[in-house]
């Protein structure tokens, strides 16, 4: 029976808004779901792209928005025409189409269980807590629905703003500085034609543009301060053989944690080393050691890890989603015996977690052997801009300088926290910033902070509640923490209501 008494906002109507509206829906948690977001419904920030260049990262096998339908985005496909199989890398506006679909599907089946379904197209700007489970909702856009009362909220926000390096802020205004490649369309309609461009980062958001850039014949360096590309793997898959020792798992998170002072000691490096060494030797007859590669400079490890994925030796890529998986349980289980995962940790591990799709793999490697494309360790030490006249950047990493036409920040996103401001209410923070008075997140992924008295019905799914879940983003991972969500909300309901009926 649908919660009569209950109306759920979910703030957010990306991959996590829906599959957490599908959650509401299929447990008949509220009489009224609201879904606000400016953008459509559906492909929210991260997969609101055309180009089909631009691949989705994980395999079809685990992009369902519907916990428990494993193989839902597999059939969706299937059913569009498209020849895919589980371990294939689609192009992202694909994934769009299929949140698209899937929420207008679960609106159909809220027409018929008698839930209203109401999307506001508006951005959120603040929460204010009028008692328990009463909560007004503000817009920023001074509209009909400025505000909104409402006896629930879950947040699915996706990641904050981009990030800037420091020494290019005050460049965000010219018009040869790029502080996001997406939309990529409108990324390479700010480019010249043949431009010399540098990309900022070496990670997945700068692969993507290298390829669209030089596509469009321009030259391209990608400058971080690792210099390091990504891993590569042929799929990104659940095999349920693989089950982890999680206490074995938290005792190396809590041993390498970010409480440890200063960098990982020799120690404490082979203690993770040899926990993922013993982990690929009980599950694969791949010798470990042969499933990476040592080499030295970033184009030879590409094109060794390709060589690896292409013969099926990097069998630690089977792994991976059970490793997700265990690393958030354990989290989640040991997050008071230390704050978070250690930088070294975190960045060693999460090379492979986010590794390159084989075939984007093959794409930048063909770009680095013609020329095309070049990796530079470092950040510049200064920067001359560009003007609008046409004139290039000045860019010196103290070899002198060198010029470029454009630049592109392409070094990720920041993580969003939610705030307690000075009037009380609840705003996002979308610039990573984590002061005293940043909500945390419990374990059953609701608000918790000594401002808020008892249990609030204030909840949080994918990137907003990585305090809690430190790998937050992958649908793996969302799908089930909607559910997750939904299902507690309801229980929460449910014991309110038996109180209610006790008393009387």
């Amino acid at each position: 029976m649908t919660n009569m008494r209950a109306s759920i906002a979910i703030v957010g109507g990306g991959a996590a808004g829906v599959s957490t509206f599908i959650a509401a829906v299929r447990r008949c948690a509220a009489k009224t779901i609201y879904v606000i977001d400016p953008r459509p419904i559906g492909p929210g920030f991260a997969f609101a792209n055309t180009d089909d260049d631009i691949l989705c990262n994980t395999s079809v096998d685990i992009m369902s928005v519907v916990a428990g339908n494993h193989w839902d985005f597999l059939h969706f496909l299937n059913a569009k025409g498209y020849a895919a199989t589980l371990d294939s890398y689609v192009p992202r506006r694909w994934a769009a189409a299929y949140f698209r679909e899937r929420f207008n599907q679960y609106c159909a089946v809220a027409n018929q269980r008698g839930i209203d379904v109401i999307c506001l197209p508006y951005r959120f700007r603040s929460l204010r807590i009028e008692g328990y489970r009463c909560y007004t909702l503000r817009f920023c856009e001074a509209a009909a629905h400025a505000s909104l009362d409402v006896s629930d909220v879950i947040f699915c926000t996706g990641f904050g703003a981009p990030r800037v390096p420091d020494e290019l802020k005050r460049y965000r205004s010219l018009p040869t500085f790029i502080e996001c490649p997406y939309p990529e369309a409108e990324m390479l309609a700010k480019v010249s034609p043949r431009s010399k461009v540098l990309v900022i980062g070496s990670k997945l958001s700068a692969t993507d543009s290298a390829i669209l850039l030089c596509r469009e014949r321009h030259r391209v360096t990608m400058a971080s301060p690792s210099g390091e590309l990504l891993s590569v793997r042929s799929r990104f898959i659940r095999d349920r053989r693989f089950v982890l020792d999680l206490g074995r798992l938290g005792n190396v998170m809590s041993r390498c944690s970010r409480e440890t002072s200063g960098p990982l000691t020799p120690a404490q490096h082979r203690i993770y080393l040899r926990y993922i060494a013993d982990t690929l030797s009980r599950y694969s007859t791949v010798p470990w050691r042969t499933q990476f590669s040592c080499a030295e400079r970033c184009d030879d490890r590409l094109r060794e890890e390709i060589a690896i994925a292409e013969q099926g030796r990097n069998t630690w890529q089977d792994i991976i989603v059970s490793f997700v998986d265990a690393i958030n349980a354990t989290y989640t289980k040991y997050a008071q015996t230390f704050t978070d995962l250690h930088p070294e940790f975190r960045r060693t591990i999460f090379r492979y977690l986010t590794s390159i799709a084989l075939p984007n793999a093959r794409k930048l490697l063909q770009l680095i052997d013609k020329g095309s494309v070049s990796i530079k360790r470092g950040m510049p030490i200064t920067v001359a801009p560009g003007d609008e006249l046409g004139q290039p950047w000045l860019v010196d990493w103290g070899e002198g300088p060198e010029t470029f036409d454009a630049i592109i920040s392409a070094a990720g996103f920041h993580l969003p926290h939610f705030t307690f401001d000075g009037d009380g209410e609840i705003k996002l923070d979308i610039d990573g910033q984590c002061g005293p008075e940043t909500l945390g997140v419990s374990s059953d992924l609701a608000a918790e902070h000594p401002r808020l008295m008892g249990k609030e019905s204030i909840w949080f799914v994918g990137p907003p509640a990585h305090s809690r879940v430190p790998i937050p983003n992958a649908l793996s991972v969302v799908a089930p923490s909607a559910d997750r969500v939904v299902s507690n909300l309801v229980a929460l309901i449910d014991s309110e209501t038996m109180q209610v009926t006790m008393c009387r």
